[in-house]
C-alpha cells in the first residue's frame, strides 16, 4: 500500500530482520520449555505465564481461570485441529450465481436475474464478489452490471463483502450481519407484501 509505505521510514528489508529476531527468540523460548514445534503449544494453557498480566492494576478483581481452564481429557484427546470439516461450500448459493452472471464476469456485460434464496444460504454473494475482485480488482465492475433479485429469507451474512457492480435486491427478510465488510456493492432489502 503506497500510502501505508509513505509512512514507514525504516527499510522493507528491517521489518523482514525484525521478524527474523522474534522467531529467534520464539525458538529460544521453546527450547527452555522443552518444546519443538509450535503445534505442541497449542491447548497448553498450564505453559502461560500469567502471574504479571493478573497483577496488573487494570486486571485487579478480574477472574481469569475460565479463560485458562484446563479440561481433564486423556492424553489421546485432540487439543488442535486433527480432523478436516465439510463447510458445504459445493453447495453455496454463490454457485448460481457466478453461472447466470458470467456474461457480466467475463464481458462486463449487464445482467440481471431473479434467484430464491433461504436462510441456509450464508455468505450470499461473498463467493461472487471474489470471483469479481480476482479478475478486476478493487475496482469492480460499474455500478448495477450485475443485479440479483432474491426472495425469500437470507441467511447470515447476506451480502458480505460485496463488491462494486454487483446489486443483492432482497425481496423478504435478512438475518445478522447483512453487508459486514462491504466493498462497494449494493444492497436492497424490502419487506415481503
Amino acid at each position: 500500500d503506497p500510502v501505508l509505505r509513505a509512512k514507514f521510514k525504516g527499510q522493507p528489508e528491517h521489518v523482514v530482520n525484525f521478524f527474523f529476531f522474534v522467531a529467534e527468540e520464539a525458538r529460544e523460548i521453546m527450547a527452555q520449555l522443552g518444546i519443538r514445534k509450535f503445534d505442541d503449544l497449542i491447548g497448553h494453557a498450564e505453559l502461560l505465564d500469567t502471574k504479571k498480566g493478573i497483577e496488573h492494576w487494570k486486571a485487579k478483581g478480574l477472574d481469569f481461570s475460565r479463560v485458562f481452564y484446563l479440561p481433564q481429557v486423556p492424553a489421546e484427546v485432540a487439543r488442535k485441529h486433527v480432523e478436516d470439516q465439510d463447510h458445504g461450500l459445493d453447495r453455496a448459493l454463490d454457485h448460481t450465481l457466478i453461472e447466470k452472471a458470467k456474461a457480466a464476469i467475463e464481458k462486463g456485460e449487464h445482467v440481471s436475474f431473479i434467484q430464491p434464496v433461504r436462510n441456509v444460504n450464508r455468505t450470499v454473494g461473498a463467493m461472487l464478489s471474489g470471483t469479481i475482485a480476482k479478475k478486476y480488482g478493487h475496482d469492480g465492475l460499474p455500478d448495477d452490471t450485475i443485479h440479483i433479485q432474491l426472495k425469500g429469507t437470507a441467511g447470515q451474512s447476506f451480502g458480505a463483502f460485496l463488491a462494486k457492480g454487483i446489486t443483492l435486491d432482497l425481496v423478504g427478510d435478512g438475518n445478522d450481519y447483512v453487508g459486514k465488510g462491504l466493498s462497494g456493492g449494493r444492497i436492497i432489502i424490502r419487506p415481503t407484501n
